[in-house]
């Protein structure tokens, strides 16, 4: 167990997963506020810890407890534990926020964590290896699956029904039709 600010003991191996990023503070009181990468902030709201990483203290990650929590102008604002000025709270922009796997919603059947596909197979519909999912990446317009390629290299993957056939966390597989020319 490692100490974090506000006294709260963190178990180094409990599992996070990046939720989001500190876009601002929010009023003088050392609020900060968090965009969620979903953009729906109802999750973020059950949060009683958050580790926050970056900011202007790069790789800097520190557990911090959940004070309160609200919504305020499509983002989830919180006053933390150990954060009580503006110039403290400000300095945490830009940070990545992460949540407690234990403390996430529950999914709909057909969702998933970005998080659960890292290390996936991806295989084509044939059951042929076309590399395995190193990173997801957030689009303007739809996100990607950043493929290690089975030949080498790289590829984007869209993460749209017309190239993603099925995703099976539970057995690390995601078929795949990727477009011509992948």
């Amino acid at each position: 167990m490692e100490e974090v600010p506000g006294g709260e003991k963190h178990d180094p191996g409990v599992s996070f997963i990046e939720v989001g990023r500190v876009t601002g503070l929010h009023g003088a009181r050392g609020k900060v506020k968090v965009a969620a990468l979903s953009g729906d902030t109802s999750g973020l709201l059950a949060a009683k810890s958050l580790r926050i990483d970056g900011g202007r203290e790069p790789g800097a990650a520190r557990v911090y407890e959940v004070v309160t929590a609200h919504r305020a102008g499509g983002c989830a604002v919180f006053s933390l534990k150990g954060i009580g000025t503006a110039e403290a709270a400000g300095a945490l922009s830009g940070a990545v926020v992460s949540m407690r796997r234990d403390e996430l919603p529950p999914l709909p059947e057909d969702e998933f964590y970005w998080a659960d596909l890292v290390g996936c197979r991806v295989v084509n519909e044939e059951g042929v290896p076309l590399g395995e999912v190193i990173a997801v990446e957030a689009g303007p317009a739809h996100d990607w699956l950043v493929v290690a390629r089975a030949g080498g290299g790289e590829g984007l993957l869209p993460v749209v029904a017309a190239f993603l056939r099925s995703v099976d966390v539970a057995a690390r597989r995601v078929v795949a039709a990727p477009p011509e020319g992948w």
